[in-house]
């Protein structure tokens, strides 16, 4: 309608009407775009703060497994510590179930798997871009680097175990005694030698295979501590872009 009266004012040769009916198409188009680039700052800022939640959920599940992975490292080094103790004795002050209790704590292992489900997302999808925050997305970056060499080490710690502190049991010890029962449904029967550890005890292979086990959990503890402290700042973040981007309008 607007293009016929243009066209028909310029044939009459009325200029100010062509000169107005032009303005109000280009009005018109840049109206139009403005109203398309609201509409996609719109959606940019709603998947922003979808992505956030989704983040923030995530690293509170990272925040809980650390925990939980740090006081059953601090639980089994405080076993261990009290092993080597006992050890040193002539004879031991803990009864044979004591002791037997305590090495049963050693063989835990924690292990952290981060969750990343948020942070795959973004990166798979390119959508990394979405966050605002400079700061956010150089802390993800590092995060994630630093849980992959944790993963790494974990590995390699494991492994370590593996060719030494299982065989030494296997050989020396009554694994029966020792053992973890997770299934209430198959209980091994009761150990036949209970008391091995009493043999055992006071030697410097027991020792040593102990102390390697306190090395490789101190290692792991300190880095477990250290990702929580990265998790937690993580968290921070998270919140504060949360509400910076519920309280902004579009139009920022």
């Amino acid at each position: 309608m607007i293009l016929r009266h243009l066209a028909e004012a310029i044939k009459k040769q009325s200029w100010f009407t062509a000169l107005l009916e032009l303005m109000i198409v280009v009005l018109g188009i840049y109206i139009g775009l403005q109203v398309d680039d609201w509409n996609d700052i719109r959606k940019e800022r709603q998947l922003e703060t979808a992505y956030l939640q989704e983040l923030l959920e995530d690293f509170e599940t990272n925040r809980d497994s650390l925990i939980g992975s740090i006081d059953v490292f601090e639980q089994l080094i405080h076993a261990m510590i009290g092993l080597l103790e006992q050890s040193a004795l002539d004879s031991p002050e803990w009864t044979v179930a004591e002791l037997n209790a305590g090495f049963r704590v050693i063989q835990e292992m924690p292990t952290f798997m981060p969750a990343e489900r948020a942070y795959s997302n973004l990166t798979g999808s390119g959508d990394l871009k979405l966050l605002k925050s400079r700061r956010l997305q150089n802390a993800l970056a590092q995060y994630f680097s630093t849980a992959e060499l944790l993963r790494l080490v974990q590995a390699t710690h494991e492994l370590e175990l593996v060719r030494t502190f299982q065989p030494y049991i296997i050989k020396n010890m009554d694994y029966q005694a020792v053992r973890y029962e997770r299934l209430v449904d198959f209980l091994l029967p009761p150990a036949v030698e209970e008391d091995r550890i009493l043999e055992v005890l006071g030697t410097r292979e027991f020792r040593n295979i102990i102390t390697q086990k306190w090395t490789i959990s101190t290692d792991l503890l300190n880095q477990n501590r250290q990702m929580k402290d990265q998790t937690m700042a993580i968290i921070s973040i998270l919140e504060e872009e949360i509400a910076g981007a519920t309280r902004a309008p579009v139009s920022q």
